[in-house]
C-alpha cells in the first residue's frame, strides 16, 4: 500500500481483514449452498415419486370400481361366453401347460 493516503491506515487495514475474511469464508458458504440444494432437490424427487404414486392409486382403483361395476350389471352367461372365447383365442393354456412342466421338472431335481 503506499504510505500516503487519504485515508486512515487503521481503516484500510480493516478492510483488508474483512476481505481477507470474506475470502475464507466463501468455500465452506460455497459448499453449505450446495448441500442445501441437493438436500431440496432430492427431497423434491421424492415428493414427485409419492405424488406419482397416490395419482396412481387414484386411477386404478377408478378403473377397479368401472371393471366391477360393468361385471355387476352385465349378464353371466354372456360374462362366461366372452371369457371362454377370450381363452380360446390365445395362447393362455399353452403357456400355462409349459410352465406347468417346467415347475414339474424343477420339483424332480
Amino acid at each position: 500500500m503506499p504510505s500516503e493516503s487519504f485515508v486512515n491506515s487503521q481503516i484500510t487495514g480493516s478492510i483488508a481483514q474483512t476481505n481477507l475474511s470474506v475470502l475464507g469464508d466463501a468455500p465452506s458458504e460455497a459448499m453449505a449452498i450446495l448441500y442445501q440444494q441437493m438436500a431440496h432437490s432430492v427431497g423434491l424427487a421424492l415428493q414427485n415419486v409419492i405424488a406419482q404414486q397416490q395419482h396412481s392409486y387414484s386411477i386404478h382403483n377408478a378403473i377397479t370400481i368401472a371393471a366391477s361395476k360393468q361385471l355387476l350389471s352385465s349378464d353371466p352367461a354372456a360374462a362366461a361366453k366372452a371369457s371362454q372365447d377370450l381363452i380360446a383365442g390365445s395362447a393362455i393354456p399353452e403357456n400355462l401347460a409349459a410352465l406347468q412342466a417346467v415347475v414339474n421338472e424343477l420339483g424332480k431335481k
